[in-house]
């Protein structure tokens, strides 16, 4: 599998977004505290690596992994970065 160029905060965004216990493959929603955080969640969005709900949404401020982004995120965490 083939992944784009992420950056270090990219990675440890998507390695921190874990999959659930239930059924192992959905994503877990990470709060978006900083404006740094928001471009962050928003890069990975722009790559098809989750979605993010900003200010006003039912959740704000949260970044949600999916499956694409979870396959990613094993890939990365499989070479120890």
């Amino acid at each position: 599998m083939t992944w784009p160029n992420l950056t270090p905060r990219q990675q440890a965004m998507l390695i921190d977004s874990e999959p659930d216990d239930v059924t192992g493959t959905e994503g877990v929603g990470i709060e978006l505290r900083t404006g740094a955080d928001y471009a962050v969640a928003k890069a990975l969005e722009r790559w098809n690596l989750g979605h993010r709900q900003g200010p006003g949404g039912f959740l704000p401020g949260m970044y949600w992994n999916d499956a694409t982004g979870l396959a990613v995120r094993a890939a990365i965490h499989g070479k120890g970065s």
